[in-house]
């Protein structure tokens, strides 16, 4: 059985590579799967959003979306205007389970720790999931702490080859 399915997203951006790269990005999640997923894609510069008329016709849009997406490498904060749209887009959204997505391309600058606590309180205040890099946006000490502790755990240091290179003297008797 083929499930085919068209899932919509809107790509909020303010650089046409980043978001050409976030489209890409978005097609090859989907080709990743074993079904005939589909994205119906929708990019929206972000400073377009300032404008009222331009602002409305998004928002139109983004009322049938999946996801939200967030390709914006110019942001140190979420700013009132943007905030001002998502906040709009959320009370009038028709997919009760869309999702709002950040990617920043691996770049560890963008976004803020700032910007991934608005977003993170956003998305907890709407019932929205909240989509990010594999890269973590705020520091998660215990999280950093624990993929350390792992990878010091599944090395092979000098010191553990010298002592499983080293022969057995006496045979264990119990």
């Amino acid at each position: 059985m083929v499930f085919d399915a068209r899932i919509s997203a809107v790509i909020i951006y303010d650089e046409c590579d980043f978001a050409s790269k976030a489209k890409e990005m978005l097609e090859r999640v989907a080709h990743r799967t074993h079904e005939s997923m589909r994205w119906s894609v929708m990019p929206w510069r972000a400073d377009m959003l300032k404008l009222p008329a331009t602002a409305e016709a998004a928002l139109v849009e983004a009322a049938e979306a999946d996801l939200i997406l967030l390709a914006v490498r110019q942001i140190q904060s979420l700013l009132p205007w943007l905030l001002d749209w998502l906040e709009r887009w959320a009370m009038c959204r028709r997919v009760p389970e869309a999702a709002l997505g950040v990617w920043d391309d691996g770049n560890t600058d963008t976004p803020s720790a700032r910007v991934a606590a608005e977003l993170s309180q956003f998305a907890v205040r709407h019932g929205l999931s909240l989509i990010v890099d594999d890269l973590p946006l705020v520091e998660d000490k215990p999280l950093l702490f624990v993929r350390e502790l792992h990878a010091r755990e599944v090395s092979f240091t000098p010191t553990l080859h010298h002592i499983l290179e080293r022969p057995v003297r006496d045979k264990y008797q119990h």
